[in-house]
C-alpha cells in the first residue's frame, strides 16, 4: 500500500481550505491513506469514523463552497482520546469494565470541535482509565507505540494522541492531563500539547483521574495549531462546576508578540541537582533557554522547593482521587481491568485522610510559592521529562513511584503549561521542553512557544514512514 504523504498542519490547511484550494474531502482521503497504511502497525486508533468522518467531510465540502465556513477548524480532521462522551459510540477509556458504555451526549469540547466544523476521524489510544507509568499491556486495546521507533513508548496517558499527531493520522487530537498525560506523549512523540489553566476548557463529558487537578487540551504539530484548537474549546461551561467565566481571547492573533521584554524563569535544579537528566535533556533545555535571550527576553535560573516534595503531594493525592472515584467499579468489576490498572488504582486505598490532608496542606503552600514566583516572572521553563524516551520493553508497572513526575508541579498549582519540541536524543527520539505561564495567560504561553520553534526550526523533521 502507498502511504499518501504526512497533512499539512492545521495553520496551512485551513487556509488553503478557506481560499478554495483544499477541500475537506480531499484532506481527510490523504489522513484515511496514512490511518490505513500506517495505524495497523502503531494502534494509535481504538475507532475509526470511516464513514461519518466522510459524511461530514462531503457536507463541510458543500458549505464552504457556498460561502458559509466557519473558521480555522472547519473541514479539518481530528481526533480525540477515548475517554470523552461521544453518542452513538462506546467511550471505553482502554478498559474491558466499559466496552458497551455509552453517554446519551457529547462531551462538551467534542460539541465545540464538531460545532467549529471539525471532521471527527475517530476515538484514540489511552492507557486504561489515563492512568499514567508505562503502558498497559492488559487492557481492552494494546498499547500504542511511538512512530519515531516503534521499539519506544509513546508515553501517557494521551498515548494515541501523541502517536496519531506524530504519525500524520490526524491534524490535531485532544489530550486529558492529570499528571503530565498531555504533555509526556507530546514530549516523546515530538508534538506540541498544552495542559491550560484548570477550568479554562470544560471537563464535563471526560472520565477523570481525578476531580482537583484534571485537564482537558489540545495536541498538535505545532503551538500555533494548539491555540486553534484552543480558541474553539476554551470558555464557560455551566455543565462544568469549576469552568471559569472570563472574557473572550485570541489566542491565535497573539502568536505573533513572540518573548521580548518577558523574564523568565529556568528551574534547571529539578532536573540537574534533584534528579540526574541524561545529558541531551540538560543540552536541549539549556538551549532553548539561550534562544529565549537571543529573542528579547530575560532568562534566569530560579529555585523552588525540591523535586521530590512536589513529587510526594502528587503521588499522594492522584492515586487517592483515581481510587475514589473508581472504587464501586472496582469492586463490582474487579476481573475487568487491566492487572497494572487495577494494581495502580489500588494504591489510593492504601492512603489514610490524615496522609490526604496533610498533602492537600503542603500543596496549598506549593501553589503560593509558585505564585510568589510568577509574582515576578512573566514564565517558567523546564525540562518536559527527566527521562529519554523509555523502550516498550521496560514493563515496570510503577515507575512513577521511582522517578519524579517533572510534570506535577503544575498540575498541583493550575498553571498552564505546554510541551514543545526541543531537540533529539542520541538514539534520535524527540526531546521535549516545558514552558509555564500565569494561570490564564495561555496567550502569552502560545506565543512564547511558537516564537522558539520558529527559531529552532526543527519541525520540518518527521518520523519516518519505515515501521
Amino acid at each position: 500500500m502507498i502511504c499518501p504523504p504526512p497533512p499539512p498542519t492545521i495553520s496551512d490547511a485551513s487556509a488553503a481550505i478557506k481560499c478554495g484550494k483544499l477541500l475537506p474531502t480531499v484532506l481527510l482521503e490523504q489522513v484515511f491513506g496514512r490511518i490505513e497504511a500506517l495505524d495497523p502497525s502503531l494502534n494509535a486508533y481504538h475507532k475509526v469514523f470511516w464513514k461519518e468522518a466522510r459524511q461530514e467531510a462531503i457536507e463541510a465540502d458543500k458549505e464552504i463552497t457556498s460561502g458559509n465556513y466557519r473558521g480555522p477548524l472547519h473541514g479539518i480532521p481530528v481526533a480525540v482520546k477515548d475517554v470523552f462522551y461521544l453518542k452513538g459510540h462506546p467511550t471505553t477509556s482502554n478498559s474491558r469494565s466499559m466496552l458497551d458504555w455509552h453517554a446519551n451526549e457529547d462531551a462538551t469540547v467534542v460539541k465545540k470541535l464538531k460545532d467549529a466544523g471539525a471532521i471527527l476521524t475517530g476515538q484514540l489510544n489511552t492507557f486504561e482509565f489515563t492512568f499514567g507509568g508505562r503502558p498497559t499491556f492488559d487492557a481492552a486495546f494494546p498499547p500504542a507505540l511511538n512512530p519515531w521507533n516503534t521499539e519506544y513508548v509513546t508515553g501517557g496517558s494521551s498515548s494515541g494522541s501523541g502517536a496519531a499527531v506524530a504519525a500524520g493520522l490526524c491534524l490535531g487530537a485532544l489530550g486529558s492531563d492529570a499528571g503530565g498525560s498531555i504533555r509526556t506523549p507530546a514530549s516523546f512523540c515530538g508534538i506540541a500539547g498544552l495542559k491550560p489553566t484548570y477550568g479554562l476548557v470544560s471537563s464535563y463529558g471526560d472520565m477523570p483521574l481525578t476531580h482537583s487537578f484534571d485537564c482537558v487540551g489540545p495536541m498538535a504539530w505545532n503551538s500555533q495549531d494548539c491555540a486553534i484548537i484552543l480558541q474553539e474549546i476554551a470558555g464557560y461551561d455551566k455543565k462544568d462546576p469549576v469552568s471559569a467565566e472570563l472574557p473572550p481571547q485570541n489566542y491565535n492573533a497573539c502568536l505573533s508578540e513572540g518573548a521580548t521584554n518577558l523574564k523568565i524563569g529556568l528551574i534547571r535544579h529539578f532536573y540537574t541537582d534533584d534528579w540526574d537528566a541524561p545529558k541531551p535533556i540538560v543540552g536541549a533545555v539549556d538551549n532553548i533557554a539561550a534562544i529565549l535571550q537571543s529573542l528579547g527576553a530575560h532568562v534566569e535560573e530560579i529555585s523552588v522547593s525540591h523535586l521530590m516534595d512536589w513529587h510526594a503531594v502528587g503521588r499522594v493525592l492522584l492515586p487517592a482521587e483515581a481510587y475514589a472515584i473508581h472504587e464501586d467499579r472496582l469492586k463490582n468489576h474487579w476481573e475487568d481491568y487491566g492487572s497494572l490498572a487495577r494494581g495502580r488504582m489500588m494504591l489510593g486505598a492504601t492512603i489514610r485522610a490524615a496522609d490526604y490532608i496533610q498533602a492537600q496542606r503542603r500543596r496549598s503552600e506549593l501553589m503560593e510559592e509558585m505564585d510568589n514566583i510568577f509574582s515576578t516572572y512573566d514564565l517558567i521553563i523546564t525540562t518536559a521529562t527527566l527521562d529519554e524516551t523509555p523502550l516498550l520493553t521496560d514493563k515496570n508497572p510503577y515507575p512513577n513511584l521511582e522517578t519524579p513526575m517533572i510534570q506535577v508541579p503544575f498540575n498541583l498549582t493550575l498553571h498552564p503549561a505546554i510541551s514543545i519540541r526541543a531537540g533529539f536524543s542520541e538514539n534520535k527520539m524527540p526531546i521535549g521542553v516545558q514552558i509555564i505561564g500565569r494561570h490564564w495567560e495561555e496567550a502569552k504561553l502560545l506565543g512564547t512557544a511558537h516564537a522558539v520553534e520558529k527559531s529552532l526550526n526543527l519541525l520540518s523533521i518527521r518520523p519516518t514512514d519505515r515501521f
